[in-house]
């Protein structure tokens, strides 16, 4: 598909094209309200496995992440605390082992997060900080029986006596911020059912910086940032190879788009043509 369309010389590219993709990313919205929680398949984290997804919060304090045996020994939790993430896990009874990130997360930007088991160990990513710490337990092997539940817990389980294997966890403040692009050993993980969780659209949760602009490609949130004079997966890192707005990249580097888009500019009996040439389900819409 090509699309042509003929402009005076004094047209101003930056200031008047508008992308609009039709395929928009969506995150995952959490109010921080009472009762609001939600729910994905079990992670069977019992021996080598990781779950990753991004997070933007301006709290202190909340519950991220949380999974057990269903009330005998065995749990993991991710929470914020004063700022940064304390990830909290035991085995078979043990004394629970604990590890704190450096990084504060409570900027209201985009942050990267990344849990790795294996099994006593349990490895803590955040952005480019990673920090492990190792359980000592008779047996090395996590017993995981529950759901995944992110960003709270269902009321149910915290009014119950012994239905949590942590103690602690059912007075923890539930998440208030967005996390998108949960996976779980690099495959994404499809929420099964939430309370009071709202999906956003990435207009209010935009994890690009810089002007970037977010849309949806191969179900993950991807940035485009042309005509930003920035790179990488959130437009955060300075291009010293700008090529302006003649080349849009989609994706990391343009390497996992589905969809590019190129445009030209030849010299037609003193008008300027524009040609934008589409691979896929995807168009843009400007504002002349």
């Amino acid at each position: 598909m090509v699309v042509q369309k003929l402009h005076s010389t004094h047209f101003i590219w930056v200031g008047l094209l508008l992308f609009c993709f039709v395929e928009i990313s969506t995150c995952l919205e959490f109010a921080g309200a009472e009762g609001q929680w939600a729910r994905f398949s079990v992670w069977n984290a019992c021996c080598e496995s990781e779950m990753s997804f991004n997070m933007k919060t301006k709290s202190s304090h909340g519950l991220l992440v949380y999974f057990d045996d269903e009330g005998f020994c065995d749990f993991l939790e991710l929470l914020i605390l004063n700022g940064k993430l304390s990830l909290r896990f035991s085995i078979f009874c043990a004394e629970p082992a604990t590890v704190v990130s450096d990084t504060a997360v409570n900027d209201s930007q985009w942050h990267t997060v990344t849990i790795r088991r294996n099994f006593k160990n349990t490895t803590l990513t955040v952005d480019n900080e990673i920090k492990w710490v190792e359980v000592k337990s008779k047996r090395r092997d996590m017993t995981v029986f529950s759901p995944l539940f992110v960003g709270g817990l269902p009321l149910e389980l915290r009014s119950v006596p012994l239905r949590l294997t942590s103690a602690v966890v059912k007075d923890q403040l539930p998440f208030a911020g967005w996390i998108t692009d949960v996976k779980v050993n690099n495959a994404e993980s499809e929420m099964i059912t939430s309370e009071r969780v709202v999906m956003d659209i990435c207009g209010r949760a935009n994890m690009c910086l810089n002007g970037g602009v977010c849309s949806l490609i191969n179900n993950e949130p991807t940035c485009d940032c042309s005509n930003t004079g920035f790179q990488g997966r959130d437009c955060s890192e300075e291009d010293d190879n700008t090529e302006g707005p003649a080349h849009l990249m989609m994706g990391e580097q343009g390497q996992r788009g589905e969809a590019w888009l190129v445009r030209s500019l030849l010299s037609i009996q003193g008008k300027e043509e524009y040609v934008a040439t589409f691979k896929g389900s995807e168009f843009f819409c400007y504002d002349l």
